[in-house]
């Protein structure tokens, strides 16, 4: 199991943006980076680092998902017919936490994962606490 080591505003900030759309985001407030040196200009991002950001902001944005899981997933997904891409989104979205958040059974995906891994979901009637399980469709998800 993955935890956030980090702060989630934090994050935000060195991103720029509002990640998870909260309300209460100092991104909202503040656009500059977080630490004694945010307020500095920012030199220009190379194509890695602008590519790294993307990866950074689309593993964040699932929960934080680990290295190993997220490069396991593109792999996945390169290897299927079609936009990578898509493919990749498509592959994250069918974990059952992000399943349990996107139906409204909690409103952040870090109270999504909580409630998996404290054993509050069944699939298709057996208790699991693994929340990167992947749910396909016709599996039956209950609390």
């Amino acid at each position: 199991m993955t935890k956030r080591t980090s702060s989630k505003y934090k994050l935000d900030r060195r991103m720029g943006e509002n990640i998870w759309g909260r309300p209460k985001s100092p991104v909202n407030r503040r656009d500059y980076g977080p630490g004694q040196h945010g307020q500095r200009r920012k030199g220009k991002l190379s194509d890695f680092g602008i590519q790294l950001r993307a990866k950074q902001k689309l593993k964040g944005y699932y929960g934080d998902v680990t290295e190993k899981q997220f490069r396991r997933a593109y792999k996945e997904a390169a290897a299927m017919k079609g936009d990578t891409s898509q493919n990749l989104i498509g592959l994250l979205e069918q974990r059952l936490d992000m399943v349990v958040y996107r139906a409204k059974f909690t409103p952040t995906i870090f109270s999504a994962r909580q409630l998996v891994s404290h054993g509050h979901i069944r699939v298709n009637g057996v208790k699991c606490n693994v929340a990167s399980r992947k749910v396909v469709p016709g599996d039956v998800i209950s609390l």
